[in-house]
């Protein structure tokens, strides 16, 4: 018969399980404009680049291209809760995606293409983590071993 969760001695418990890490190398808004930046690097990988609104201002904010990570540099100062719009720098067009409202707030949300393999698709309320990655062909997707844990890279 199984212990309880009291019985059991966690300090003696190991838990294993290894980090997976999707890196987005390859994001277009739904016109097939190129979102990724030439010259803004994040964590050594080039960054997201959309133009980011609110509240009458604009400016660019490059988000970190490792999914699950929440890193970004933003030129304008958005408060925490608040709702943001994001358009592509290059044609203008909303990343809005109308079809879905964040899971975690009902805030709006946006959609990045990944070319052949999938969409990425994210809250735009500023402090909201909700993020989902919809993959359409697995085929596309190289693994790579990296040390410690494997890196998915699309």
């Amino acid at each position: 018969m199984g212990k309880r969760l009291n019985d059991v001695d966690l300090a003696n418990t190991t838990l294993f399980h290894p980090p997976q890490i999707v890196d987005i190398q390859n994001a277009h808004c739904a016109n097939g404009c190129n979102l990724m930046s030439e010259n803004v690097k994040i964590n050594g990988l080039k960054a997201i680049a959309v133009k980011i609104l609110w509240k009458g201002k604009e400016g660019m904010i490059y988000l970190d291209p490792e999914f699950g990570s929440y890193e970004n540099i933003s030129e304008i100062e958005v408060p925490k809760g608040e709702v943001v719009d994001f358009v592509c720098p290059h044609c203008g067009i909303s990343l809005r995606h109308e079809k879905d409202l964040c899971r975690s707030c009902s805030a709006p949300t946006f959609a990045m293409e990944l070319p052949g393999e999938g969409q990425i698709i994210g809250c735009l309320r500023k402090g909201c983590f909700e993020h989902t990655l919809k993959i359409e062909s697995f085929e596309s997707m190289q693994l790579r071993m990296e040390e410690n844990f494997i890196r998915m890279i699309m």
